[in-house]
């Protein structure tokens, strides 16, 4: 397996494993497959153009997806996204290798802490971004993004 950014010529892979995503695991979106479907490629492109984002591939195939962007009020501050992990690799270190790569990424351009929100239902991933280093922050004043969920955590990246 191999972890790597892809760009907007890459946009009809990454649409493949989004729209899989979305499909398999509607509760831990923001974004709605309807939303999505019968979009074009070039608003597929536009996303992997604004937003950093992360594959993994099992020979030609992407098994797993991840985004992160920068907080537009905090520019040290970065939120991770749109986390998925087909079903036939779950369970052998495609999430913590997608984690690890956005990271990295973000601390490359001067990310000081990153935050993610995840469904409180949703245990396999809480388990994976504390294994990642992330920490549930219970704090009610805590920053929040856009997809409702009810558990946030931070990392810092110094």
């Amino acid at each position: 397996m191999i972890v790597r950014r892809v760009g907007p010529a890459e946009a009809e892979v990454w649409r493949a494993i989004r729209l899989e995503a979305l499909g398999k695991a509607p509760e831990a979106f923001s974004a709605r497959l309807a939303d999505w479907q019968d979009r074009p490629l070039t608003d597929f492109a536009a996303q992997l153009e604004a937003n950093p984002t992360f594959l993994a591939f099992e020979g030609d195939a992407p098994v797993g997806c991840i985004s992160w962007v920068p907080e537009a009020d905090d520019p040290s501050r970065g939120w991770i996204g749109g986390v998925f992990v087909a079903d036939r690799m779950r369970g052998k270190g495609v999430g913590q290798a997608l984690i690890a790569t956005a990271v990295a990424d973000a601390r490359t351009a001067g990310i000081t802490e990153m935050w993610l929100e995840v469904r409180a239902g949703n245990v396999a991933a809480l388990k994976v971004y504390e294994q990642a280093g992330f920490a549930v922050v219970t704090d009610p004043d805590r920053p929040r993004n856009s997809c409702g969920c009810e558990i946030g955590m931070r990392r810092a990246l110094r």
